[in-house]
Formats: structure tokens, sequence, C-alpha cells
């Protein structure tokens, strides 16, 4: 039966049919080609199609007809990953990951498909995890059909070329090696000594030489083959595409071209492993990471849930456990000055055993007392076990979710596709949508059941701080760490630090009036109006039309002449900024619950407030954080704690890899008003809680306000919220008024200027940023098209050919109306001139050349031309032309309006001016050790020194 629309009823979980003339036909269709169609629950908003099918050979096929889509996509996922790598082989499933990309029998040139998305205005990638393998790309939607081909030869004759095996074993390498110090893959090192050797915890699941090399008698091209043919087969694999073509059209497209999949035997496998020993647990084990960080985990095995997404019940748990509000664990631990941040839930998704965890950021204090820590965490579960499972909170939980699916927002196809194909594993096929939301049975026992493995006996505890000692180095990672079997001895928190403690109440946030409010306003046609201009304030407004959901954005900069005068107020603006969230935490987390979120985040000059979700509340809301914003007063623990926490990110930017490191400079140089975080640390050392009152009372003299209301209200509403901005965010100045700092942008000289950061990782790493000649739109375009013309090639030839390292892309890096293109590669092998010239090597051979030029200029067009899928994409688009100086709204036309009137001889010229006479910079990483025999004269370069970006200070004169 074809299934046209399905409208999904809340509460009661019907499914209404629309069935449409021809269904009998198709289902004949159908059955004649032995393929099966299933039903698929979705929103009653949701105006997208959808078709479930399982082809002959057993391959799982979702089909998407979306009529206004710019972009067709399609992801494929394969139901193993790294938790089915042969012990022996650590890592295959990521190498056969790699290795799809480079060549098919149809198609053998190793770069055909990744040009061919590239020049069609597309995008590709994968991932590899337990126990997927996840394939996606997206592509202007006219060619959906030739990529799919593409596409489709991964799983039906990939070569394995063995000149690329060789090669793409160095780039995996790369990868394990770009992220040695990450500690996150530090900490999973030691885990996986704790695990038994039959859980797939204790795999490595990134690969390296090592784990990946040719031994006697057993190259790994051929364990690449054989996990091939043991896994790679139709019955594990699910293939979302999505496109404007109607289902029929799809099903045409997708059926020829994967039944050709070979529906073979599949090998087991690996399920049902425990994850610990019996006699392993109660265990603490103490792990020193590199970071100035302190986090306590608390892990607890837990059977797979996989089979209950129906009735949630880890979900259910971590709700409460994982609550922020008044009473809440967080909200008792803030208020003992032990803890900055928790997280709960559970990791018991997937095939074997798993775990619920309870993840805490403790401050210093809260290192010192962590054992009170955890006894308050148990008092919590306590709590729970006791008074906390109930029907009502369960239906409050169904209601939010049946809200979210109701009116979820659109996402851009390339995500939509891959997390669908991931989650057709999951889920039954009728609810390969709704499974996430899915709350249909409330089942007390199973609850509780659930709640007895969170238990002192069957606890592992996990200490993650500077301070930790340790007797043992994990062996790859090279991690420090520390085993210690635990008694059960009760451990007591006084009265007075658990007083507060409760379980969370009923949520006041969850919207009463979800109506889409009638349209009455549509002046300025499809852009925001002006609705009030003063001296300070100017304040633009529209009504949507488009997405007709009960939501709305607001937005708000603040442009503050203290926050933008200097290094010191900066790093105060940022602490205040931290302690505003930080005291609006347990009022508006409930909000964030019920779909109503908000931030208030600092920038060089001011300050940003952004609210976003259901209307019904924001007034509300807003009310509530602009109180808070003015008053300006904090406890002096709080504010000492927050700048603590800010000291430590700041400064743990040093422990990023060095790419990274890098990307933290450019902005810093070619910008201002705008300082480095380092220094920034250093300046707020000395701050005061008394001192940071003083200065949140000057933040709003002679302060200037833009704001944009946009989404599910009308005109008079969104003037009443400008008066209480304006009334809470301005002050009149006493004398003489300050000014406010202009944004400027570097007006880089002739030649490569060159500015190099020592760094403690093996790793090297450069960044060539070039800048446009002008800030005029075809600047902008030609910079548009020469990025989309080269960037495929870039990566090709430095990372596939010459293996300089896992990490080589090109990209944008546009400050205000400034273009420019960026050249980044990070090598663990190759030397820092060795980088360098190569980089230098593809932009000199690049430079006025132009082919394809009418096929790239689709793809860029493709690009701009690409319609919001949402409500807050949509705000974020007129957003960024308010506070970039366009409030007619025509940037963006301009910009297309230029890519179209460009011809390829233009850009040719441009080319050979900006990549053959460049005026740019070089930023390049290494550690002191790396650099030896380095010659910035032998680069042609006439510096060597980063230290000018230290302390604000600037070389450049400004546009």
């Amino acid at each position: 039966m074809r299934v046209n629309r399905q409208a999904w009823q809340p509460v009661t979980w019907l499914l209404a049919w629309v069935v449409m003339s021809g269904s009998l036909l198709l289902a004949t269709a159908a059955q004649a080609a032995n393929i099966e169609v299933h039903k698929v629950i979705s929103s009653e908003n949701d105006e997208r199609l959808y078709r479930y099918l399982v082809l002959p050979n057993k391959l799982r096929v979702l089909l998407v007809s979306d009529a206004d889509t710019d972009k067709a996509a399609a992801s494929l996922d394969v139901g193993v990953g790294s938790n089915d790598d042969p012990v022996e082989r650590e890592g295959l499933a990521h190498f056969l990951e790699h290795m799809l990309f480079l060549g098919t029998k149809k198609y053998p040139e190793a770069d055909e498909y990744q040009q061919f998305i590239a020049s069609h205005g597309g995008t590709h990638n994968a991932y590899t995890s337990g126990e997927h393998t996840n394939y996606f790309f997206d592509v202007e939607h006219v060619h959906l059909d030739s990529a799919l081909d593409r596409f489709a030869q991964f799983f039906i004759a990939p070569l394995f070329t063995p000149e690329y095996v060789e090669r793409e074993r160095q780039a995996v390498h790369s990868e394990f090696r770009a992220k040695i110090k990450d500690d996150y893959r530090r900490q999973l090192d030691v885990y996986r000594q704790l695990a038994r050797p039959e859980h797939p915890l204790a795999k490595f699941s990134v690969g390296n030489l090592e784990t990946l090399a040719d031994r006697e008698g057993r190259p790994v091209r051929e364990d690449l083959l054989q996990f091939y043919r043991d896994y790679y087969v139709a019955g594990n694999m699910t293939l979302v595409v999505l496109g404007r073509e109607s289902l029929d059209d799809l099903q045409a497209m997708v059926v020829d071209r994967f039944v050709q999949v070979e529906s073979r035997k599949a090998r087991p496998r690996v399920a049902g492993e425990e994850l610990f020993e019996r006699d392993q647990l109660p265990q603490l084990v103490k792990v020193k990471p590199l970071q100035d960080a302190r986090r306590l985990a608390l892990s607890f095995p837990v059977p797979s849930s996989s089979a209950l997404y129906r009735k949630k019940p880890l979900q259910y748990i971590g709700s409460i456990i994982g609550h922020e509000g008044e009473g809440s664990l967080l909200s008792v631990l803030k208020s003992n000055g032990w803890a900055e941040g928790l997280g709960a839930g559970g990791d018991a998704s997937g095939r074997n055993q798993g775990t619920f965890d309870i993840t805490i950021q403790l401050t210093e204090e809260g290192f010192r007392q962590q054992e009170k820590v955890v006894a308050l965490t148990f008092k919590m579960i306590g709590l729970l076990q006791q008074d906390g499972i109930d029907r009502w909170r369960y239906q409050e939980q169904a209601k939010l979710a049946e809200m979210a699916l109701r009116f979820a927002e659109e996402r851009e196809p390339i995500h939509t596709v891959s997390r669908l194909a991931s989650q057709m594993h999951d889920y039954r096929p009728e609810d390969v949508i709704r499974g996430p939301y899915a709350f249909d049975s409330f089942d007390s026992n199973l609850i509780k059941r659930y709640l007895s493995y969170l238990s002192p006996t069957n606890l592992l505890w996990v200490l993650v701080a500077p301070e930790v000692e340790t007797d043992q180095v994990s062996p790859l990672y090279q991690t420090p760490y520390r085993l210690e079997k635990m008694g059960t001895t009760a451990i007591t928190v006084p009265r007075a630090q658990t007083a507060r403690l409760q379980l969370p109440g009923k949520n006041g946030f969850i919207p009463g009036r979800l109506a889409v409010k009638e349209i009455v306003d549509q002046k300025g046609g499809d852009n925001p109006v002006l609705i009030k201009s003063t001296e300070h304030l100017d304040a633009w407004f529209k009504q949507d039309h488009k997405f007709r959901q009960p939501k709305a954005d607001i937005r708000i900069r603040v442009y503050s002449a203290l926050g933008g005068s200097g290094v010191r107020a900066a790093a105060m603006s940022q602490l205040y900024a931290a302690l505003v969230n930080d005291a609006l935490n347990e009022y508006a987390y409930p909000a964030s619950l019920a779909g109503l979120s908000f931030s208030v985040r600092a920038n060089s000059r001011g300050f940003d407030i952004v609210l976003s979700g259901y209307n019904d509340r924001q007034g509300l809301l807003l009310s509530r954080i602009l109180d808070v914003i003015r008053q300006g007063r904090f406890d002096a623990s709080r504010v000492e704690n927050l700048k603590q926490e800010l000291l430590r990110k700041w400064r743990n930017q040093t422990r990023l890899t060095p790419y990274e490191q890098l990307f933290r400079k450019l902005p810093v140089l070619l910008y201002a008003p705008l300082w480095d975080q380092l220094d920034m640390a250093d300046a707020l050392e000395a701050v005061t809680a008394t001192e940071l009152h003083q200065f949140s009372g000057k933040l709003w003299v002679n302060s200037k306000i833009q704001m944009l209301v946009y989404g599910n209200f009308f005109r008079q509403e969104a003037l009443k919220f400008t008066s209480i901005v304006e009334n809470h965010l301005y002050r009149e100045p006493e004398g003489v008024a300050p000014t406010i700092a202009a944004a400027r942008v570097a007006d880089l000289p002739d030649g490569l200027q060159h500015y190099h950061l020592l760094t403690d990782h093996q790793d090297v790493a450069a960044v060539l940023y070039l800048q446009a000649r002008e800030d005029k739109p075809r600047d902008r375009a030609a910079m548009m098209l020469i990025r989309q013309m080269l960037r495929s090639g870039f990566f090709h030839q430095l990372r596939t050919q010459q293996q300089l390292g896992y990490v080589v892309f090109l990209s944008d890096f546009e400050l205000k109306d400034v273009a420019g293109n960026v050249f980044v590669a990070q090598s663990p092998s190759a030397s820092l001139s060795e980088v360098m010239r190569a980089i230098e090597r593809f932009v000199a051979e690049s430079a006025g050349a132009v082919e394809d030029f009418e096929l790239y200029r689709r793809a860029v067009l493709a690009e701009l031309t690409d319609a919001p899928k949402n409500l807050q994409q949509q705000a974020e688009q007129y957003w960024s032309e308010i506070v970039a100086g366009h409030p007619n709204f025509e940037r963006r036309t301009d910009l297309i309006a230029a890519v179209q009137s460009l011809t390829a001889e233009e850009v040719a010229e441009y080319s050979r001016a900006i990549l053959g006479s460049p005026q740019g910079v070089w930023l390049t990483a290494a550690a002191e050790r790396k650099v030896e025999g380095f010659s910035p004269q032998l680069m042609g370069l006439d510096k060597f020194d980063f230290s000018q970006i230290k302390n604000g200070g600037k070389v450049f004169t400004y546009r």
C-alpha cells in the first residue's frame, strides 16, 4: 500500500492515513518486485512524504520526498563498527571507512566522488562509532541521481587499491597522533584497561600503524577485504534518500542500484558482553588529565535498554538526577561550592552491556570534598527511589516529547538523512521518526529495576584531576592512572548541606497556548521592518508567515563603550555574562526542558542576548533575564568559582591541537577590538566581586542597542519588548559620553607576514590566510568561487597524495565584509618547512587556474540560494545582516548578483592576484624541537615572531 501522508495524533499515537490514487497499483508493483512496504508515523505538521522499503536483498530503505528542498541528500549506515573489529586488527572498521572513498570499479579515480560532490554544491563525510559506520552526502537537488550512482558503488564494487591502502593507513595513523593529547581519548585508553577483554570497550577503535600493519602471511588489505565480505552485506545496511522527486521516482532511483548490494550471510556481530568482571566493582580509578580540569564520574553497569525505547526508563531517571532547577542535585552542589556542572544519562543503547553515568564538573573545593559529593548524589538517588517514580512525571515528559515531535523544526538534509539512517537500526519501521520521542507507557517496576543498578556496590568511581596520585600508564595515550579497590562504608553529609535537596516540581513553562497567530502584518515583504529607531535603539520586527509554528526568536545586541575598552574590561564582560547565565539557570532550566532556551554572551564590544523557542512564555523569561542583568549583584563565592572556571577554560587552550590553537589566534591578529584569551586570563586574576559590581553599573552608560523580534508575535508585542529592553539596558551618561569602539579589520600589506607559536604537541601545523583585495561584493564572490574550485583538490593533493596528515582543509574566514580563505594542514610526520612548502606549491600552481567555471558557479549559487530550513536559521540570516551593518537585507542579494555577473576571465585574473601575489598571514605552530633548522628567510618571510599578538599588540592598519 502506498503511504503518501501520515499524520500522528498526539497522546493516542493513532495513525491517520490518506490513501492517494495509485496506491493499489504501487502495492501490486512492490509485491511483484518482492519489496516490502511499511508504514511510517510522522508529525501532523511534517509536510515531507515518507516510504519505508525492504528490498529483496534485505537492505532497508527510507525514502523522503521534500518538494521544497534545495539540497538532496543520502546516507547509508552499516550496522557494524569498531566494536566488531577483530581483536588482532583494532581500528579495521575505521580504516575501511576511509578506504571506501578512494575509487570503485565503475568510478576508479580516487577523488572522482569527492570532485563530483564539490563541483555540484555538496559536501560529504563519514564516521565510525562502536556499532555504526555512517556515510552521507548532500548535493544540488538536480544532481541526486548521478551522486547516488557514485555513492552506491561504495557498497557494490570498491577497489581497495593497494597503493591507497598504504597511504590511507598513514592517514589513520595521523588521525590517531593528532588526538594523542586529547583528554577524552586519553581517558578512554584507561577505560580500555578496566573492561573485560571480551567487551568492545576494551578495543582500540581508531587504529594506527601498528594495529594495521602488514604481517607475515596476512597483509592488511586482505583483512580489509575479509571484513568487507563479513559485514558489508545488505542485511546490515540502512539507507535514507531525500530529494525533490516523488516517492515513486526516488524508489526507482534507489532500487535499481541498491538491489546490487550482496545479500550473503553476515558474520555475527559482537553482542551481549558484560562490561566488568563480577568481583571487580566497586572500584575507584584516578586519572591525571593534561588540562586543568576536575571531573567526577559515577558509572553503573546496566543492561542494554535498546528494546525499551517506547518506555525510556533510563531517560526518565536521567531527567530527574540531571535536573538543574531549584533544589536539584546540581543546585545544592553549587550552593556548597563543590560543582559547576552535572550530567546524567544512560549509555546503554547498544548490543552490549553499557552504563548509566552521572558526571560532575568539580571545583577545587569539590575535589577536596569528593566523598561528600558522592554521598549527596546517592542521597538524590534515594529520594528518586522513594518518592520520584510518579505517573505524572512520566506524563509530563511524554507531553514535552509530544510537543517536540509535533513542532520539530526541519534540519539540513544531510543531518536528517544521517540521523535517520542510524535510527533505522534502533527502531521499528513505523517508529523510525517518532522513536526518540516515544513515551508510550509508564512502567514503574521497570524504572525501579534500572534504579536498583545505581548502587554503591555496582559502582565505578572515576576521579579525573591534576592532583591525583598515579602508579600506572595506559599503553597507547600514555595516560597516568591508579586503580583502588573500594569498600562500602557509608559516607554521611551534614543535614545543613542536604536540606535543600528535593525532587523537581511541575514544570510551569510548558506552553499553555500553542496556536499560530493570524498573519496581520506583512510590511517589508520577505524582510523585517524597522519598527522603532531612537538615538540608542534600533528594533526590527517580522511576523513569521513561512514556518507557521508557535515559536519566535528575540535577538538583542548591546554595544557597550566600557565593554570594548580594553583587555581587562573584555575579561570582566565574559565573567559578567557567565554570572548572569548562572544566576538564571535554576529559574530557566525548566523553560529549556519545555522548548524555550536563552543565552547571554559577551562579545568584544558588548553583549548578545538570544531567546528561542515557544513564544508563549518568552516575555516572562525576557523580563527575568533583564532584571538579573541590570541588577548586576552576585554572591562573592559564585564570582570566585566562575572566575576560576573561566581562567581554567582560557588557559586550557594551550592543550588544544596545534591548528585549533592557531585558529584562536587568527581573529585576534586581524580584528579589533579583540583580545587573546591568555591575556584576558592574566587580566582577570585580580578582579574582585566588588570591582565587578562597580563595573556592571557602568556597562549600560550611553549604550547602543540593536534588536530583532521574529516569529509568532504581533507588532505591538514586539514594540512592548523593545521598551522593556531599552529601559533596562540603557543609562544616560553623566558628563562626557563614552564612545563605543568601532569594529575594524586589518588591511594587510602586500606579501606575507609570519607569526609562530611554540606548542607542546608533536604535530606541526600551518595556516595560510589570504585576504581579499577589497570588501566589495565582487571580491567576496571571487573568493567564494576560488575556494569552491580549489577545496577538493587541496585535500586530495596534500592529504591523499602527499599524506601530510589527517587535518587538511580549505575554508573561508570572513570578518565583517572582508573575505578571506585559509589553507590548513597539520602533520605528525612532515617538518614545518615541508608543510608550508606543500601549501605554497599548491597555491602557486593554482593561481589563475579556472576549470569547469560554470559548474562551480552553479554550486556557489546553490549554496547562496539555499533557503533556511527553520525559523531559527531564518532569524540567524536576518540577524547577521543587521549586525553586519546591512539593515536593507540586500547583502546576500548583492553577493548572488556578483557571482552571476563574474566571468571566468575575471575570476582567473583575481585568482592570479590573490594566489600569485598574495597579501596575507602565515600562522605556524610546532614544538621547539620541531623547528630546528627552520629558516624564515629561506621561506621568503620577514617575520618569525608571534609576540606582537601578545597583549593586544597590532602591527597593521585597519579598513
